[in-house]
């Protein structure tokens, strides 16, 4: 009777590998998926039905290749050999993705979580709206503590998670408000010299509007956070130069990276109406960005070069959990998101400002108070959604899976693009 020659014969013509060669390849494999399984779980940040699909993926490829190993043909156990290669390459690159993501998170930690945040503490943030204050502040990272940090940028993001929607509300970075410390009255881009608190303080005392969280941004960051997901398309109604940098932008759609995209958010001086225009770029600017991440896999492939820039750039008070469970939900079925923009307006005069000389007075913002009251009015009815809206949103999540993520893969930023122009047209 014939001896049948196993996988690892030695004599050259059957073997491959000698038989500890593969046992030491489904070993290694065995070690990487376990390393994944367990950064999957501690990131805990991807929807069940993707983290199955991972495992899922993961334990296939396993069974297929120790099959693969125990065939008599030399042609199938070649192949089993690349198989294993490719298992090892993606999975040891998904576990050093999801190693930086953890590594990320850690830096952010819960440590951030203040009291403006703890009364919600327990709450799931998927199901309560909530206003994020953006304060921008006018210099670069590496000119952090060399100059005084003015809040040039100031805006109210209401997001509701139930509904799917997002107000933006900017608030000239000149306007004329009253201290919360101090009491008198200054330009509220000077807030951020006491810091972000004296800022949101500020304006909640002159709004009547609860700030839940922030984030205290700068150039730097700004730049990053727009390269890390691929650049952005930003539509211009009009076509200028820019007069700080070198950078030209045509009437229509612009392809931006970030260094395009921050100066076109800052120009100020090709608009006669300044600061308002202004203020309109910068909403374009962060409503691309979040288009571009909500509605295509630009959220999955920049994670955590996203998460490194807000550990090393950026300063907030949302706790990493929450941050997870917000990249959960949009992850789950990259869902469009209904965005939309307002502005308080007034005019500009003269008056004395308490953070400068009182000999003389300087240029402000007197926001004109039927506009205020417009746009806290709006905010509120943001935070306060009817049954109805939530149970149309809950009736179209249905309509959506992991499948829409699949299809964005394909497609790759087809979904983002369209989005805007279909909302242009």
């Amino acid at each position: 009777m014939a001896k049948v020659k196993s996988p690892g014969s030695k004599d050259g013509k059957k073997g491959i590998l000698p038989v500890k060669g593969y046992a030491l390849i489904v070993l290694l494999m065995a070690l990487v998926a376990i390393a994944f399984m367990a950064m999957l779980t501690l990131v805990s940040a991807f929807p069940k039905e993707m983290t199955l699909t991972f495992v899922g993926v993961l334990f296939a490829l396993l069974i297929i290749v120790f099959l693969l190993f125990r065939s008599r043909k030399r042609g199938i156990r070649i192949f089993g050999i690349l198989l294993a290669v490719v298992f090892l390459v993606v999975y040891g690159i998904g576990t050093y993705y999801l190693g930086s993501t953890y590594a990320a998170f850690s830096k952010i930690g819960n440590s951030s979580q203040s009291e403006r945040a703890a009364s919600e503490e327990g709450k799931d943030i998927t199901s309560r709206p909530f206003n994020f204050y953006i304060t921008g502040i006018d210099m670069w990272s590496s000119e952090k503590g060399l100059d005084l940090e003015r809040s040039d940028v100031n805006m109210i993001v209401t997001v509701s998670p139930q509904t799917r929607k997002i107000l933006m509300t900017s608030i000239p970075r000149d306007t004329y408000v009253r201290l919360h410390t101090a009491g008198q009255m200054d330009k509220l881009t000077h807030t951020g010299v006491y810091g972000v608190d004296e800022t949101l303080n500020t304006v909640e005392d002159w709004l009547g509007v609860k700030l839940n969280y922030y984030v205290k941004c700068n150039f730097t960051s700004v730049m990053k956070i727009i390269y890390a997901i691929g650049g952005i398309d930003v539509y211009s109604p009009k076509a200028f130069k820019s007069s700080i940098s070198e950078y030209e932008y045509v009437k229509g759609w612009n392809y931006m990276g970030g260094k395009e995209a921050l100066y076109f958010a800052r120009e100020r001086k090709a608009f006669n109406n300044e600061d308002d225009k202004r203020v309109e770029n910068q909403q374009a600017v962060l409503k691309a960005v979040l288009n571009k991440m909500m509605t295509s896999p630009s959220l999955l492939t920049s994670y955590p070069e996203l998460l490194e820039i807000a550990a090393e750039d950026l300063e907030t008070n949302m706790s990493s959990d929450d941050m997870q469970a917000l990249v959960r939900m949009q992850l789950a079925d990259l869902g469009a998101w209904d965005i939309e923009m307002q502005k308080i307006t007034g005019e500009y005069d003269m008056d004395y400002v308490a953070s400068l000389t009182q000999d003389q007075k300087f240029q402000v913002y007197r926001p004109d108070e039927k506009s205020v009251a417009e746009c806290v009015a709006k905010i509120n009815e943001v935070m306060n959604p009817t049954e109805e809206e939530i149970q149309k949103i809950e009736e179209e999540k249905k309509k959506t899976s992991f499948m829409k993520f699949l299809k964005g893969l394909k497609d790759g930023d087809q979904a983002a693009d369209g989005s805007e122009e279909s909302e242009e047209n």
